[in-house]
């Protein structure tokens, strides 16, 4: 009998939060820190050439921040995108761990990268 590789999600299964790994740290990053002068930049300076969604999200040290009914609703038109179990990977690796990844190829740009950019545009 062969190894399942293919799981297929539901939409229940779509995240109602994401996990910060900025909450697990040991210390927190550095500021960002402005071209010119190399002094850290506050978040009130980012806000003027950054979307305040997008500060807020940088700057969030919450360990799980919650998803957005309006993302979750945009994220089901093509999400969940299937898992797969990489098998002849762990076995060119000779691993007994199980490695598995995401199929992003059936998303709307053939990419992960509308389920990073919905969010601060419906925000």
């Amino acid at each position: 009998m062969s190894t399942k590789t293919l799981f297929a999600l539901t939409q229940a299964d779509i995240p109602e939060q994401w996990y910060n790994l900025l909450a697990d740290f040991p210390e927190p990053l550095p500021p960002p820190l402005h071209p010119g002068t190399r002094q850290p930049i506050p978040p009130e300076a980012l806000m003027a050439i950054f979307p305040e969604v997008l500060v807020k999200q940088e700057m969030c040290l919450d360990r799980w921040v919650p998803v957005p009914e309006e993302v979750r609703d945009i994220y089901a038109l093509w999400r969940p995108t299937p898992l797969l179990r990489a098998v002849r990977f762990e076995k060119a690796l000779q691993t007994p761990a199980h490695i598995y990844y995401k199929y992003e190829g059936s998303s709307p740009a053939g990419s992960h990268k509308p389920n990073t950019a919905v969010p601060p545009g419906l925000l």
